[in-house]
């Protein structure tokens, strides 16, 4: 096994496992992150984008710098995007041989200017306060591909798994195996996502690694910086020029010249060493003449001028678009109402400006409340997360999202800062009410609320007393609407009135200057609701809420539980 795919494997299966381990609860300390802050494309497009810069995207700038030494390892060893697509292309069998003359570095095409010519346009979009980070990171697609598309669909397979063993299992020594059952997860886009990487699979059948050698803008800024790298390929005088290193090149780095090097393409994989027949290549330092520097990057100025002012261009439709959240446009930006962003997010300007669309949070979230957006927020919005209540609350105990989050979209709160984070308001739709429109006795809101929010009063007319929301005590959770028993729209209803977002400071203050109480009631078991999600050091709660619970105190890994 060569070096390149024991490398991969190891980095894949580290990457899997932090991915995996992003969920509630959340082991305190844990880096879930590293690979999206390894992404220079991340750290770079979000610090211009915000005009700030944080330590936590540091490593993404470490990692660029050793380019200038290395030349693109990452790309060859590390990118969990690269090995992903290797995996699926080699899945689809559209590897092939190429022949010597249209795998060389001059053959290659005019293909590999574009990853350039897409750098331009995020970073340009970046200097127009619009981040674009999300359309072309390498690590915010293949998190995104595995939160929206692997995860759910590796979930459903084991449910079914289990459904078909359960009932032999019970005849068993392993009958535990009858009382669990997986925790479904359902997202919005996801067959978008896959479609984009069915069509990255299949563009391989044009050429090898298609999208790392022509699209992948995290790349283009790898090969600025490993144009001349002090550790590159190099070839001594015993190569006959068979050409089998051409061939096998997955980047066309290699000239016709079988002993020149494009090195800003060469991601270092080692397969040329290991199909010399020779042992003519290997990969160290050159000192002197014989270190030539990469070729030209074929880009024209009216490219260049045209990627730049492409990247401008959207920033500024985006920025003048009616959803667009610029206090400088109007002084009460238009917003859905029902665009309820998860507690702790950044107010809605900053929040767009460092979010990278990856669905961590959307992964680790454990009621499955937040889900992906297309046009709700706008043009600039798309993939972004939002709470959707009547599929599920947003768990009391639970604060994994603000600690997953890689660039600090979310922020990352104790959680007693977090219930004082307001997303939103109740409102009560009296129309489709149970008890408002058919004077039906119905409790279920009340009786869900975590903070007391929901109070019955008797009113003339109605034989049984119905329910009034009193803001000042609901935090927006949705505990109300995600249980209401009306079919359809929710009776019951969270809006984005009194929501509290701060880019900085302490909730619990805010909430208190604005006259807010949030004090979880005492009339269930471990001193919570029925049906609230209880804090990871204690039991669950019984009752309707069962869904979304954690296997916290079963041993089960998280997304599993018992029946």
């Amino acid at each position: 096994m060569r070096f390149q795919r024991i490398t991969q494997t190891v980095t894949l299966i580290l990457f899997l496992g932090l991915f995996l381990l992003a969920a509630s609860p959340f082991p305190d300390g844990l880096g879930v992150d590293l690979f999206l802050r390894l992404d220079p494309l991340v750290d770079l497009g979000t610090v211009v984008a915000a005009r700030d810069f944080q330590v936590f995207l540091l490593p993404g700038f470490i990692l660029l710098a050793s380019a200038f030494l290395f030349g693109r390892v990452f790309c060859g060893h590390i990118c969990p995007m690269g090995t992903t697509l290797d995996v699926l292309e080699r899945t689809a069998k559209t590897s092939r041989k190429s022949p010597t003359k249209t795998n060389s570095r001059e053959a290659a095409g005019d293909y590999r200017a574009w990853k350039y010519l897409c750098l331009l346009v995020i970073l340009a979009g970046a200097a127009g306060g619009v981040s674009l980070v999300f359309v072309g990171s390498p690590l915010s697609l293949v998190t995104r591909f595995y939160a929206l598309v692997v995860h759910p669909v590796a979930l459903a397979l084991l449910d079914a798994a289990l459904a078909l063993v359960s009932p032999l299992a019970s005849h068993t020594r392993f009958a535990e195996l009858a009382h669990v059952q997986v925790d479904q997860r359902v997202f919005a886009t996801g067959a978008f996502v896959a479609a984009f990487f069915v069509a990255m699979t299949a563009l391989a059948y044009v050429q090898p690694r298609f999208w790392c050698r022509n699209l992948c803008p995290t790349g283009a800024l790898f090969g600025l910086c490993s144009r001349s790298p002090r550790v590159r390929r190099k070839v001594n005088d015993s190569c006959t020029g068979c050409g089998r290193c051409i061939r096998g090149c997955p980047t066309a780095a290699i000239s016709e010249d079988p002993t020149q090097t494009d090195h800003a393409e060469c991601i270092v994989c080692l397969r040329c060493v290991s199909v010399c027949p020779e042992a003519a290549v290997s990969f160290g330092t050159i000192r002197g003449a014989a270190a030539k520097p990469a070729a030209k990057i074929d880009l024209s100025r009216r490219r260049l001028f045209l990627a730049m002012g492409s990247g401008l261009a959207t920033a500024g439709l985006i920025r003048t678009g009616i959803h667009q959240p610029v206090p400088k446009i109007r002084d009460r930006p238009l917003r859905d109402g029902e665009l309820i962003r998860p507690p702790g997010a950044l107010p809605e300007a900053a929040f767009l400006e460092r979010c990278i669309r990856c669905g961590e949070c959307m992964k680790a979230c454990p009621t499955n409340t937040l889900q992906p957006i297309w046009l709700k927020a706008g043009l600039e919005g798309i993939f972004s997360p939002i709470m959707l209540p009547r599929l599920g609350p947003c768990a009391v105990g639970c604060n994994v999202c603000g600690q997953v989050c890689p660039t600090g979209a979310i922020r990352n709160l104790p959680l007693i800062e977090k219930r004082h984070a307001k997303v939103g308001t109740a409102w009560i739709a009296r129309e489709t009410c149970l008890v408002w429109e058919q004077d039906k006795k119905c409790l279920v809101c009340d009786e869900v609320c975590p903070y007391g929010a929901v109070a019955f009063r008797p009113v003339e007319g109605k034989m049984n007393a119905v329910p009034f929301v009193t803001g000042t005590k609901c935090t927006g959770c949705g505990w109300c609407e995600c249980k209401c028993p009306v079919e359809g729209t929710s009776a019951i209803r969270v809006g984005i009135a009194g929501e509290i977002r701060l880019n900085r400071g302490s909730y619990v203050e805010k909430s208190r200057e604005y006259g807010f109480v949030f004090k979880i009631k005492e009339t269930g078991p471990g001193g919570l609701a029925p049906g609230t999600f209880d804090a990871p050091d204690s039991a669950p709660a019984e009752g309707p809420g069962r869904q979304g619970s954690p296997a916290s105190g079963t041993g089960l890994p998280p997304g599993i539980i018992l029946k």
